[in-house]
Protein backbone atom coordinates (compact mmCIF):
# COMPACT_ATOMS: atom_id res chain seq x y z
CA UNK A 1 0.00 0.00 0.00
CA UNK A 2 2.93 1.94 0.48
CA UNK A 3 3.85 2.05 -3.02
CA UNK A 4 -0.12 3.70 -3.57
CA UNK A 5 -0.73 6.86 -5.30
CA UNK A 6 -1.62 9.15 -2.45
CA UNK A 7 -5.02 9.67 -4.43
CA UNK A 8 -5.85 6.28 -3.90
CA UNK A 9 -4.73 6.26 -0.52
CA UNK A 10 -6.50 9.51 0.28
CA UNK A 11 -9.80 7.64 -0.86
CA UNK A 12 -9.61 4.31 1.17
CA UNK A 13 -8.86 6.13 3.71
CA UNK A 14 -11.71 8.49 3.41
CA UNK A 15 -13.82 5.49 2.48
CA UNK A 16 -12.52 3.53 5.47
CA UNK A 17 -13.64 6.53 7.95
CA UNK A 18 -17.04 6.86 6.48
CA UNK A 19 -17.04 2.80 6.86
CA UNK A 20 -16.18 3.05 10.56
CA UNK A 21 -18.68 6.07 11.40
CA UNK A 22 -21.50 4.84 9.37
CA UNK A 23 -20.67 1.23 11.46
CA UNK A 24 -20.65 2.92 14.59
CA UNK A 25 -23.58 5.23 14.13
CA UNK A 26 -25.97 1.99 13.54
CA UNK A 27 -24.32 0.22 16.30
CA UNK A 28 -25.67 3.66 18.22
CA UNK A 29 -28.72 3.97 16.34
CA UNK A 30 -30.30 0.35 15.85
CA UNK A 31 -30.29 -0.55 20.00
CA UNK A 32 -32.55 2.98 20.13
CA UNK A 33 -34.82 2.23 18.10
CA UNK A 34 -34.88 -0.85 19.36
CA UNK A 35 -35.99 -0.16 22.94
CA UNK A 36 -37.95 2.72 21.39
CA UNK A 37 -40.12 0.23 19.96
CA UNK A 38 -40.08 -2.05 22.88
CA UNK A 39 -41.15 1.14 25.08
CA UNK A 40 -43.90 1.50 22.48
CA UNK A 41 -44.82 -1.96 22.67
CA UNK A 42 -45.10 -1.70 26.62
CA UNK A 43 -47.65 1.07 26.37
CA UNK A 44 -49.59 -1.07 24.26
CA UNK A 45 -49.44 -3.80 26.62
CA UNK A 46 -50.95 -1.82 29.35
CA UNK A 47 -53.78 -0.26 27.47
CA UNK A 48 -54.82 -3.56 26.34
CA UNK A 49 -54.88 -3.95 30.08
CA UNK A 50 -56.36 -0.92 30.89
CA UNK A 51 -59.13 -1.93 28.40
CA UNK A 52 -59.65 -5.62 29.68
CA UNK A 53 -60.39 -3.80 32.87
CA UNK A 54 -62.67 -1.34 32.00
CA UNK A 55 -64.88 -3.99 30.15
CA UNK A 56 -64.85 -6.67 33.09
CA UNK A 57 -66.17 -3.66 34.87
CA UNK A 58 -68.76 -2.18 32.54
CA UNK A 59 -69.43 -5.10 30.80
CA UNK A 60 -73.15 -6.44 31.38
CA UNK A 61 -73.16 -10.19 32.89
CA UNK A 62 -69.46 -10.18 33.18
CA UNK A 63 -68.95 -12.44 36.34
CA UNK A 64 -68.69 -10.65 39.99
CA UNK A 65 -67.16 -13.21 41.96
CA UNK A 66 -63.48 -13.51 40.61
CA UNK A 67 -63.32 -16.95 41.92
CA UNK A 68 -64.80 -19.19 39.13
CA UNK A 69 -63.76 -18.82 35.71
CA UNK A 70 -64.52 -16.15 32.67
CA UNK A 71 -65.41 -17.14 29.26
CA UNK A 72 -63.83 -15.69 26.33
CA UNK A 73 -66.78 -13.75 25.04
CA UNK A 74 -65.78 -11.25 28.41
CA UNK A 75 -62.33 -10.55 26.27
CA UNK A 76 -62.60 -7.91 23.89
CA UNK A 77 -62.00 -9.23 20.19
CA UNK A 78 -59.03 -6.72 19.58
CA UNK A 79 -57.32 -8.76 22.54
CA UNK A 80 -57.87 -12.36 21.60
CA UNK A 81 -55.02 -12.62 19.27
CA UNK A 82 -52.61 -11.92 22.82
CA UNK A 83 -51.19 -13.92 25.13
CA UNK A 84 -53.43 -13.83 28.16
CA UNK A 85 -53.72 -15.22 31.23
CA UNK A 86 -56.22 -14.02 34.24
CA UNK A 87 -55.13 -14.94 37.92
CA UNK A 88 -58.26 -14.76 40.71
CA UNK A 89 -57.46 -13.56 44.17
CA UNK A 90 -55.47 -17.02 45.02
CA UNK A 91 -53.44 -17.01 42.11
CA UNK A 92 -56.13 -19.57 40.42
CA UNK A 93 -56.35 -19.44 36.70
CA UNK A 94 -59.27 -17.85 35.73
CA UNK A 95 -59.16 -17.36 31.72
CA UNK A 96 -56.25 -18.40 29.79
CA UNK A 97 -55.90 -18.06 25.69
CA UNK A 98 -56.00 -20.53 23.08
CA UNK A 99 -52.61 -19.89 21.78
CA UNK A 100 -51.07 -20.84 25.11
CA UNK A 101 -51.69 -24.24 24.71
CA UNK A 102 -52.11 -24.90 28.20
CA UNK A 103 -48.65 -22.89 29.06
CA UNK A 104 -49.13 -21.11 32.39
CA UNK A 105 -47.58 -17.98 31.93
CA UNK A 106 -45.62 -18.13 35.42
CA UNK A 107 -45.34 -14.78 37.26
CA UNK A 108 -42.32 -12.85 37.76
CA UNK A 109 -40.61 -10.46 39.48
CA UNK A 110 -40.84 -7.71 36.39
CA UNK A 111 -43.83 -6.21 35.39
CA UNK A 112 -43.00 -6.24 31.63
CA UNK A 113 -40.46 -8.67 30.50
CA UNK A 114 -39.22 -10.34 27.45
CA UNK A 115 -39.43 -14.16 27.69
CA UNK A 116 -39.38 -17.38 24.96
CA UNK A 117 -42.74 -18.57 24.38
CA UNK A 118 -42.82 -21.50 21.44
CA UNK A 119 -39.28 -20.43 20.44
CA UNK A 120 -40.41 -17.15 19.74
CA UNK A 121 -39.43 -14.21 21.68
CA UNK A 122 -42.78 -12.45 23.32
CA UNK A 123 -42.83 -9.19 25.20
CA UNK A 124 -45.14 -10.32 28.38
CA UNK A 125 -46.79 -7.78 30.90
CA UNK A 126 -48.19 -8.34 34.34
CA UNK A 127 -51.27 -6.26 35.54
CA UNK A 128 -52.99 -5.80 38.68
CA UNK A 129 -56.01 -4.58 39.38
CA UNK A 130 -58.40 -5.25 42.00
CA UNK A 131 -58.39 -8.94 42.97
CA UNK A 132 -57.44 -9.79 39.47
CA UNK A 133 -53.93 -10.21 37.78
CA UNK A 134 -53.44 -10.15 34.14
CA UNK A 135 -50.96 -11.55 32.26
CA UNK A 136 -50.69 -10.54 28.45
CA UNK A 137 -48.18 -10.50 25.94
CA UNK A 138 -47.49 -10.43 21.88
CA UNK A 139 -44.63 -11.37 19.79
CA UNK A 140 -42.04 -9.19 19.21
CA UNK A 141 -41.31 -10.47 14.94
CA UNK A 142 -42.68 -6.77 14.02
CA UNK A 143 -39.94 -5.60 15.96
CA UNK A 144 -37.14 -7.71 15.19
CA UNK A 145 -38.51 -8.17 11.59
CA UNK A 146 -37.31 -4.42 11.28
CA UNK A 147 -34.29 -5.08 13.18
CA UNK A 148 -33.83 -7.39 10.45
CA UNK A 149 -34.67 -5.06 7.62
CA UNK A 150 -32.12 -2.29 9.64
CA UNK A 151 -28.85 -5.01 9.35
CA UNK A 152 -30.07 -5.87 5.22
CA UNK A 153 -30.11 -2.19 4.78
CA UNK A 154 -27.32 -1.24 6.07
CA UNK A 155 -25.16 -4.41 4.74
CA UNK A 156 -26.36 -2.98 1.24
CA UNK A 157 -25.56 0.76 2.45
CA UNK A 158 -22.19 -0.29 3.37
CA UNK A 159 -20.63 -0.85 0.90
CA UNK A 160 -22.63 2.03 -1.92
CA UNK A 161 -21.45 4.15 0.81
CA UNK A 162 -17.75 3.33 0.87
CA UNK A 163 -17.74 3.72 -2.69
CA UNK A 164 -19.39 6.85 -3.16
CA UNK A 165 -17.15 8.50 -0.02
CA UNK A 166 -13.79 6.89 -1.93
CA UNK A 167 -14.69 8.55 -5.41
CA UNK A 168 -15.32 11.59 -3.84
CA UNK A 169 -12.35 11.40 -1.75
CA UNK A 170 -10.72 10.23 -4.89
CA UNK A 171 -11.61 13.46 -6.73
CA UNK A 172 -11.02 15.65 -3.99
CA UNK A 173 -7.62 14.35 -3.61
CA UNK A 174 -6.68 14.45 -7.44
CA UNK A 175 -7.91 18.21 -7.04
CA UNK A 176 -5.94 19.04 -4.54
CA UNK A 177 -2.66 17.37 -5.55
CA UNK A 178 -3.16 18.94 -8.89
CA UNK A 179 -1.11 21.55 -7.75
CA UNK A 180 2.21 18.47 -6.46
CA UNK A 181 1.68 17.16 -10.29
CA UNK A 182 2.17 20.54 -11.59
CA UNK A 183 5.33 20.68 -9.37
CA UNK A 184 6.24 17.21 -10.25
CA UNK A 185 6.44 17.81 -14.01
CA UNK A 186 7.92 21.18 -13.52
CA UNK A 187 10.94 19.71 -11.80
CA UNK A 188 11.32 16.74 -14.04
CA UNK A 189 12.57 19.56 -16.63
CA UNK A 190 15.29 20.50 -14.35
CA UNK A 191 18.54 19.09 -15.07
CA UNK A 192 22.27 19.69 -16.50
CA UNK A 193 20.61 20.97 -19.86
CA UNK A 194 18.18 23.75 -18.36
CA UNK A 195 19.72 24.23 -14.71
CA UNK A 196 17.97 27.44 -14.72
CA UNK A 197 14.05 26.13 -15.27
CA UNK A 198 12.21 26.51 -11.57
CA UNK A 199 9.32 25.25 -10.09
CA UNK A 200 5.72 27.71 -11.17
CA UNK A 201 4.48 29.31 -7.65
CA UNK A 202 0.69 28.75 -7.33
CA UNK A 203 -1.28 31.58 -7.00
CA UNK A 204 -3.08 31.02 -3.81
CA UNK A 205 -1.08 31.46 -0.70
CA UNK A 206 -1.13 28.20 0.91
CA UNK A 207 1.33 25.19 2.29
CA UNK A 208 2.04 24.60 -1.73
CA UNK A 209 2.87 27.82 -2.73
CA UNK A 210 5.11 27.89 0.22
CA UNK A 211 7.03 24.60 -0.42
CA UNK A 212 7.24 25.96 -4.08
CA UNK A 213 9.33 29.09 -2.93
CA UNK A 214 11.63 27.24 -0.52
CA UNK A 215 12.07 24.53 -3.88
CA UNK A 216 13.29 27.46 -5.87
CA UNK A 217 15.39 28.60 -3.42
CA UNK A 218 17.41 25.23 -2.53
CA UNK A 219 17.48 24.95 -6.51
CA UNK A 220 19.24 27.82 -6.93
CA UNK A 221 21.69 27.71 -3.87
CA UNK A 222 22.07 24.17 -5.59
CA UNK A 223 22.60 25.55 -9.12
CA UNK A 224 25.23 28.15 -7.60
CA UNK A 225 26.92 25.70 -6.07
CA UNK A 226 26.84 23.09 -9.01
CA UNK A 227 27.87 25.54 -11.67
CA UNK A 228 31.30 26.72 -9.03
CA UNK A 229 32.23 22.97 -8.83
CA UNK A 230 31.93 22.99 -12.59
CA UNK A 231 33.57 25.60 -13.13
CA UNK A 232 36.42 24.87 -10.69
CA UNK A 233 36.95 21.40 -12.12
CA UNK A 234 37.05 22.91 -15.57
CA UNK A 235 39.67 25.77 -14.81
CA UNK A 236 42.16 23.89 -12.57
CA UNK A 237 41.89 20.93 -15.56
CA UNK A 238 42.91 23.18 -17.74
CA UNK A 239 45.13 25.22 -16.05
CA UNK A 240 47.25 21.80 -15.16
CA UNK A 241 47.19 20.59 -18.80
CA UNK A 242 49.54 23.54 -20.11
CA UNK A 243 52.31 23.28 -16.89
CA UNK A 244 52.02 18.89 -17.08
CA UNK A 245 52.66 19.33 -21.00
CA UNK A 246 55.55 21.48 -20.83
CA UNK A 247 56.94 19.21 -17.71
CA UNK A 248 56.51 16.01 -19.61
CA UNK A 249 58.24 17.87 -22.57
CA UNK A 250 61.67 18.64 -20.14
CA UNK A 251 61.49 15.41 -18.91
CA UNK A 252 61.51 13.64 -22.31
CA UNK A 253 64.60 16.27 -23.85
CA UNK A 254 66.05 15.49 -20.36
CA UNK A 255 66.11 11.88 -20.42
CA UNK A 256 67.75 12.09 -23.94
CA UNK A 257 70.20 13.93 -22.98
CA UNK A 258 73.88 12.03 -23.30
CA UNK A 259 75.41 12.86 -19.74
CA UNK A 260 73.27 11.22 -17.90
CA UNK A 261 74.23 7.46 -16.62
CA UNK A 262 71.42 4.75 -16.67
CA UNK A 263 70.40 5.17 -13.03
CA UNK A 264 69.46 8.81 -13.52
CA UNK A 265 67.87 7.90 -16.70
CA UNK A 266 65.67 5.34 -15.18
CA UNK A 267 64.76 7.86 -12.19
CA UNK A 268 63.54 10.53 -15.41
CA UNK A 269 61.54 7.62 -16.75
CA UNK A 270 59.87 6.75 -14.04
CA UNK A 271 59.00 10.62 -13.61
CA UNK A 272 57.95 10.24 -17.09
CA UNK A 273 55.61 7.61 -15.91
CA UNK A 274 53.58 9.39 -13.40
CA UNK A 275 53.55 12.42 -15.34
CA UNK A 276 51.69 10.53 -18.16
CA UNK A 277 49.69 9.51 -15.17
CA UNK A 278 48.89 12.68 -14.58
CA UNK A 279 47.98 13.83 -18.16
CA UNK A 280 45.59 11.08 -18.36
CA UNK A 281 43.79 12.07 -15.14
CA UNK A 282 43.65 15.56 -16.20
CA UNK A 283 42.30 14.58 -19.09
CA UNK A 284 39.52 12.59 -17.46
CA UNK A 285 38.69 15.46 -14.98
CA UNK A 286 38.39 17.90 -18.28
CA UNK A 287 36.04 15.45 -19.62
CA UNK A 288 33.86 15.22 -17.10
CA UNK A 289 33.91 18.94 -16.76
CA UNK A 290 32.43 19.27 -19.61
CA UNK A 291 29.45 16.36 -18.79
CA UNK A 292 28.23 17.97 -15.73
CA UNK A 293 28.25 21.17 -17.22
CA UNK A 294 26.05 20.18 -20.03
CA UNK A 295 28.99 21.51 -22.77
CA UNK A 296 29.91 18.18 -23.66
CA UNK A 297 29.67 18.00 -28.03
CA UNK A 298 28.89 15.01 -29.41
CA UNK A 299 28.57 14.34 -32.98
CA UNK A 300 25.67 11.21 -32.70
CA UNK A 301 25.49 9.77 -36.29
CA UNK A 302 24.42 6.50 -37.85
CA UNK A 303 27.44 4.16 -37.37
CA UNK A 304 28.71 0.85 -37.90
CA UNK A 305 29.96 -0.48 -34.53
CA UNK A 306 32.18 -3.46 -36.45
CA UNK A 307 35.02 -1.35 -37.25
CA UNK A 308 34.86 0.10 -33.34
CA UNK A 309 34.98 -3.58 -31.57
CA UNK A 310 37.64 -4.64 -34.57
CA UNK A 311 39.75 -2.00 -34.03
CA UNK A 312 39.19 -2.61 -30.11
CA UNK A 313 39.84 -6.27 -30.09
CA UNK A 314 43.46 -6.00 -31.46
CA UNK A 315 44.52 -3.56 -28.92
CA UNK A 316 42.60 -5.69 -26.23
CA UNK A 317 44.55 -8.88 -27.52
CA UNK A 318 47.69 -7.65 -27.55
CA UNK A 319 47.07 -6.16 -23.79
CA UNK A 320 45.78 -9.49 -23.19
CA UNK A 321 49.24 -11.28 -25.04
CA UNK A 322 51.50 -8.93 -22.72
CA UNK A 323 50.14 -9.92 -19.72
CA UNK A 324 50.12 -13.43 -20.57
CA UNK A 325 45.57 -14.02 -20.08
CA UNK A 326 43.89 -15.41 -22.39
CA UNK A 327 41.61 -13.49 -25.03
CA UNK A 328 38.85 -14.10 -26.86
CA UNK A 329 35.92 -12.29 -29.03
CA UNK A 330 32.30 -12.83 -31.16
CA UNK A 331 31.09 -9.96 -33.13
CA UNK A 332 27.86 -9.86 -34.66
CA UNK A 333 27.29 -8.70 -38.14
CA UNK A 334 25.67 -5.76 -39.21
CA UNK A 335 25.49 -3.79 -35.80
CA UNK A 336 24.66 -0.38 -36.14
CA UNK A 337 24.14 2.47 -33.00
CA UNK A 338 23.07 5.96 -32.89
CA UNK A 339 26.02 7.48 -31.40
CA UNK A 340 29.46 9.50 -31.41
CA UNK A 341 32.12 7.12 -32.79
CA UNK A 342 34.86 8.72 -30.65
CA UNK A 343 33.04 9.08 -27.41
CA UNK A 344 31.79 5.19 -27.92
CA UNK A 345 35.72 4.46 -28.52
CA UNK A 346 36.21 5.86 -25.25
CA UNK A 347 33.68 3.75 -23.48
CA UNK A 348 34.65 0.04 -25.07
CA UNK A 349 38.44 1.77 -24.61
CA UNK A 350 37.80 2.19 -20.65
CA UNK A 351 35.83 -1.05 -20.28
CA UNK A 352 38.40 -3.49 -22.19
CA UNK A 353 41.55 -1.62 -20.20
CA UNK A 354 39.68 -2.46 -16.61
CA UNK A 355 39.05 -5.92 -18.02
CA UNK A 356 42.82 -6.80 -18.55
CA UNK A 357 43.74 -4.56 -15.70
CA UNK A 358 42.01 -6.59 -13.38
CA UNK A 359 41.92 -10.31 -14.97
CA UNK A 360 43.35 -12.88 -12.81
CA UNK A 361 46.57 -14.30 -13.72
CA UNK A 362 45.93 -17.60 -15.78
CA UNK A 363 42.39 -16.43 -16.69
CA UNK A 364 40.86 -14.53 -19.76
CA UNK A 365 39.00 -11.66 -21.27
CA UNK A 366 36.18 -11.88 -23.38
CA UNK A 367 34.88 -9.74 -26.17
CA UNK A 368 31.01 -10.40 -27.36
CA UNK A 369 28.05 -8.18 -28.79
CA UNK A 370 24.43 -8.66 -29.97
CA UNK A 371 21.59 -6.59 -31.43
CA UNK A 372 18.05 -6.62 -31.66
CA UNK A 373 15.91 -4.60 -33.92
CA UNK A 374 15.94 -1.16 -31.05
CA UNK A 375 19.25 -2.13 -28.84
CA UNK A 376 22.93 -3.02 -29.61
CA UNK A 377 24.49 -4.74 -26.50
CA UNK A 378 28.27 -5.37 -25.80
CA UNK A 379 29.63 -7.17 -22.92
CA UNK A 380 33.35 -7.13 -21.35
CA UNK A 381 33.83 -10.06 -19.55
CA UNK A 382 37.16 -11.48 -17.67
CA UNK A 383 38.13 -13.92 -15.07
CA UNK A 384 38.37 -11.88 -11.67
CA UNK A 385 37.56 -12.69 -7.82
CA UNK A 386 33.44 -11.40 -7.34
CA UNK A 387 32.99 -7.51 -6.47
CA UNK A 388 31.75 -8.05 -2.71
CA UNK A 389 28.30 -7.20 -2.65
CA UNK A 390 28.92 -3.70 -0.48
CA UNK A 391 30.90 -2.87 -3.49
CA UNK A 392 28.54 -3.10 -6.63
CA UNK A 393 26.15 -0.22 -5.67
CA UNK A 394 29.96 2.07 -5.50
CA UNK A 395 31.87 0.80 -8.59
CA UNK A 396 30.51 3.58 -10.91
CA UNK A 397 31.33 6.20 -8.48
CA UNK A 398 34.11 8.72 -9.40
CA UNK A 399 37.64 7.94 -7.72
CA UNK A 400 35.84 4.58 -5.77
CA UNK A 401 38.26 1.23 -6.40
CA UNK A 402 36.66 -1.44 -5.68
CA UNK A 403 38.17 -4.04 -3.04
CA UNK A 404 39.41 -6.22 -5.66
CA UNK A 405 43.06 -4.79 -7.41
CA UNK A 406 44.08 -2.11 -5.01
CA UNK A 407 47.38 -2.50 -6.13
CA UNK A 408 46.86 -1.36 -9.96
CA UNK A 409 46.96 1.45 -11.37
CA UNK A 410 44.39 3.46 -11.78
CA UNK A 411 42.75 6.75 -10.79
CA UNK A 412 38.84 5.23 -10.49
CA UNK A 413 37.34 7.53 -13.46
CA UNK A 414 36.92 5.05 -16.08
CA UNK A 415 34.02 3.22 -15.21
CA UNK A 416 32.74 6.57 -13.95
CA UNK A 417 33.51 8.26 -17.22
CA UNK A 418 32.03 5.21 -19.61
CA UNK A 419 28.61 5.40 -17.57
CA UNK A 420 28.54 9.39 -18.63
CA UNK A 421 29.17 8.71 -22.02
CA UNK A 422 26.81 6.70 -22.89
CA UNK A 423 23.61 7.88 -20.95
CA UNK A 424 24.88 10.99 -22.75
CA UNK A 425 23.83 8.95 -25.20
CA UNK A 426 20.80 7.27 -24.45
CA UNK A 427 22.77 4.49 -23.51
CA UNK A 428 23.88 2.55 -20.45
CA UNK A 429 26.75 0.41 -18.98
CA UNK A 430 26.14 -1.39 -15.77
CA UNK A 431 27.50 -4.66 -14.21
CA UNK A 432 25.53 -7.69 -15.70
CA UNK A 433 27.24 -10.04 -12.77
CA UNK A 434 30.59 -11.25 -10.52
CA UNK A 435 29.85 -14.56 -9.34
CA UNK A 436 33.42 -15.14 -8.20
CA UNK A 437 34.10 -17.03 -12.16
CA UNK A 438 33.43 -14.32 -14.45
CA UNK A 439 32.88 -10.63 -14.01
CA UNK A 440 30.95 -9.20 -17.36
CA UNK A 441 30.17 -5.45 -17.81
CA UNK A 442 27.64 -4.76 -20.43
CA UNK A 443 27.77 -1.31 -22.82
CA UNK A 444 23.68 -0.45 -23.97
CA UNK A 445 23.63 1.64 -27.06
CA UNK A 446 20.52 2.72 -29.07
CA UNK A 447 20.36 1.06 -32.61
CA UNK A 448 20.00 3.13 -35.35
CA UNK A 449 17.03 2.81 -37.57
Amino acid sequence: MNAWPLKIKFGLYAAGLAYAAVVGFSLVLMPIIYHHQLNELDSQLKDNAEELFRDLENFTGAPKDYRKGFSERFIPVALRRRYMEIEGPEGQALYRSPNLRGTDLAPQAEDLRTMVLFDRNVRLGTFRHGLLTLHIGTRLGTIEAMQDDLHIGLLWSLPVAALVVFSGGWLLARRALKPVGDLTTAAEGIGVDHPDERLPVPRSNDEIARLTVVLNASFDRLQKAYESAARFSADASHQLKTPVTVLRAGLESLRDAPYLKPPEQEEIQQLLKQTRRLTTLVDDLLLLAQVDAGRMKLEAQPLDLVPLLQALGDDTGVACLTRGIGYEQHWMDGARVLGDARRISVILQNLAENAVKYCSAGGSVKLSGEASADLVRVQVSNSSPAIPEAERSRIFERFHRAGVGENIRGHGLGLNIARELARAQGGEVRLVRSDGVETVFELELIAAP
